[in-house]
């Protein structure tokens, strides 16, 4: 985090690339239930190209944490 606070939270959806994730998000079944989310659930969707295979979501997420305690982020 440069600026503003990050509460920690994320959720990852692996797609096989990028046009299948706009592909879902542009879709009919997701365009019905979207606003159960965005009134629900304050945050923002990201759409992002390059995560390899032996990523590790969990590991992420403690590295961000160790680093947003120790002011790295």
């Amino acid at each position: 985090m440069v600026e503003g606070t990050w509460p920690g939270i994320m959720v990852l959806i692996e797609f096989p690339d990028l046009a299948a994730a706009r592909a879902w998000y542009a879709s009919a079944a997701y365009q019905e239930i979207l606003q159960l989310r965005s009134d629900h659930i304050d945050g923002d969707v990201v759409l992002v190209e390059g995560v390899g295979p032996d990523y590790d979501p969990r590991e992420r997420s403690a590295i961000l944490r160790v680093q947003m305690t120790e002011g790295q982020v």
